[in-house]
């Protein structure tokens, strides 16, 4: 006869916890929290991304889908009127499924295309890879200098300013005639 094999309730809370943390989750794009510590968020990227292209006038519109010569790009944001926009790509664990598309990374012919596609119809996408600030700042940078350089953007020159004293009239108030 078989003896009955009792499981020890002493390790059933730590059954339940790894359980629990092998099941899938559902979030929001913007939610996702990197795994690699100092990695940015896509929220905190998308501060930085639409800080630096607002300042060199590019609207970016949240979440536009382009469907260029066959290849499906979900940009995180794009300005239609100057055919710019930006990706980050990002590689969530195996336990986090995103709500909504996220932009998978694309093939290496598909990259090709769209380096094609840029050289001839003018459409720029920065993609940027999951990483630490500087990396990301530095990968915004070097796409902006590109924008400039290919004349995609006019860069801004701010008027320059005045120095004290410089081209300035003083003038007297008018001497009070003697009325006798």
């Amino acid at each position: 006869m078989r003896r009955p094999v009792y499981f020890p309730l002493i390790l059933l809370p730590g059954l339940i916890l790894i359980l629990s943390s092998c099941r899938i989750r559902a979030i929001e794009p913007e939610d996702y929290k990197p795994v690699i510590e100092g990695h940015l968020s896509p929220k905190e990227v998308k501060e930085i991304v639409e800080y630096k292209f607002s300042k060199a006038g590019i609207k970016l519109v949240p979440y536009v889908t382009l469907n260029l010569r066959g290849i499906k790009i979900r940009t995180d944001g794009y300005d239609s009127n100057l055919n710019v926009g930006y990706v980050y790509l990002i590689e969530p664990p195996e336990n986090v499924k995103f709500t909504q598309d996220y932009q998978r990374p694309l093939t290496k012919a598909e990259m090709e295309e769209l380096e094609r596609l840029r050289k001839t119809e003018g459409y720029y996408i920065l993609f940027i890879n999951e990483g630490p600030r500087e990396k990301v700042e530095a990968a915004v940078d070097e796409f902006l200098n590109l924008l400039y350089s290919k004349n995609v953007l006019l860069k801004y020159k701010a008027p320059e300013e005045k120095k004290e004293g410089e081209d300035v009239k003083k003038t007297e108030p008018p001497a009070e005639e003697n009325k006798a």
